[in-house]
């Protein structure tokens, strides 16, 4: 990892399969963004109550995971085009299939599978954007798209939805992930570089303490933020805030997400490591202080903004600092799943801030505790370990 970009390119994806894995990255999400909406329409379809729409969300995930850790350990063996294809079959009818399953637990079972050729789009995605010559670019527009794919998803489903037939939502999904199918022709049969000569086998090690400590922050930081995305409604609405006025702060929220990734995108690597995020870390600090009990609409507009203008700017440039250090790019296959992972987290830590605190000040503690730690996680594994060049060591320090 780390080769001169000319370097990188040559042994690398090419411009097409960087392209190609963008894009499976930003729609293979699709169904991870409509699982608030779409557990409860696979519930009430088949007239489940209470904690049944959980296990279609559980099951999607537990699938994800598998498909992503399937790419984890046969990495550099598999057909990078036919597994895509077939995963991006598997995603498609799988979860057309939940529409037809006769029994609440066949339409589970169809949205695990559904799951596993998610997770496998992407972790390949993840892979073959680690890959390239600048993937802290490549991860910002994955997370612009995965952020407009939410959108256009949370506003189709309820207007699909409307209706005893879950066909038409099935339909619409499955359509999204369809076109992964000929997005998956423009990669090769495996583009991921070999072991750069002169790096040694332990420095290519997916262990390593520098690639662990950083995807650890990675996933720290993806806590933090899953606090705020499932507790601001809920802060909001304590405060005294419409519902309809919380949701129109959260969709604009979304927009400044969209600009953070952005950012990230040209900002690069450019300003070096520890100063943005520092930065990003601070603007989620700031945002959760702007949570309080008896804040007005504007003060919960720019508490929205902040926190996921963090979370649009913090994600991609974490996923690109793991890249860059991780040479088999196997732990930057899991980041997509880690940050799922995360954000089921960081919720349930909320709870081991003692209740008498409030809940404002347990969502704000969890939160600043989360973002400090991955914070000093990140700033360890780098100042301790550089990055490693073709002819030197992972050792060393600054």
């Amino acid at each position: 990892m780390a080769l001169p970009q000319e370097t990188a390119r040559a042994t690398g994806p090419g411009r097409g399969e960087v392209l190609a894995a963008i894009v499976m990255g930003g729609l293979g999400v699709t169904q991870v963004v409509a699982m608030p909406l779409l557990a409860t329409l696979i519930a009430g379809a088949f007239e489940v109550e209470g904690a049944g729409s959980g296990l279609v969300g559980l099951a999607n995930l537990l699938g994800t995971a598998l498909g992503s850790l399937v790419v984890t350990v046969w990495l550099k063996r598999l057909p990078f085009r036919l597994t895509a294809i077939l995963s991006a079959l598997l995603a498609c009818t799988a979860q057309l299939g939940v529409a037809f399953m006769p029994g609440f637990n066949g339409a589970v079972l169809m949205e695990a599978l559904s799951g596993v050729g998610a997770g496998v789009l992407l972790a390949l995605s993840a892979a073959i954007v680690g890959a390239s010559a600048n993937p802290d670019r490549g991860f910002a527009f994955i997370l612009t798209l995965q952020a407009i794919v939410a959108v256009m998803v949370l506003l189709a489903i309820p207007a699909l939805g409307w209706g005893a037939s879950f066909l038409p939502v099935a339909a619409f999904l499955a359509g999204l992930q369809a076109l992964l199918i000929p997005v998956s022709f423009a990669l090769g049969r495996n583009p991921m570089p070999a072991t750069p000569p002169g790096v040694a086998e332990a420095e290519a090690s997916a262990f390593h303490p520098a690639v662990l400590l950083k995807a650890a922050a990675y996933f720290i930081f993806s806590a933090a933020v899953g606090v705020l995305w499932v507790f601001s409604g809920v802060l909001g609405s304590m405060a005294g805030l419409a519902d309809g006025l919380i949701g129109q702060a959260l969709a604009v929220g979304n927009i400044a997400a969209i600009a953070g990734s952005l950012l990230a995108a040209i900002i690069t690597s450019r300003f070096g490591r520890i100063g943005p995020v520092l930065a990003v870390c601070l603007t989620l600090a700031l945002s959760v202080m702007l949570l309080t009990a008896h804040m007005g609409l504007v003060r919960f507009y720019a508490a929205s903004s902040l926190f996921l203008f963090a979370w649009g700017g913090g994600l991609p440039l974490l996923m690109g600092i793991v890249a860059e250090v991780d040479p088999t790019e196997r732990i930057t296959s899991l980041l997509p799943v880690l940050a799922f992972a995360g954000m089921g987290v960081g919720p349930a830590l909320v709870s081991l801030v003692p209740a008498a605190h409030g809940l404002f000040q347990q969502v704000s503690l969890t939160t600043m505790g989360l973002t400090g730690l991955a914070f000093a996680l990140f700033a360890v594994a780098h100042i301790r370990w550089r990055v490693p060049v073709p002819g030197q060591t992972f050792e060393g320090g600054m």
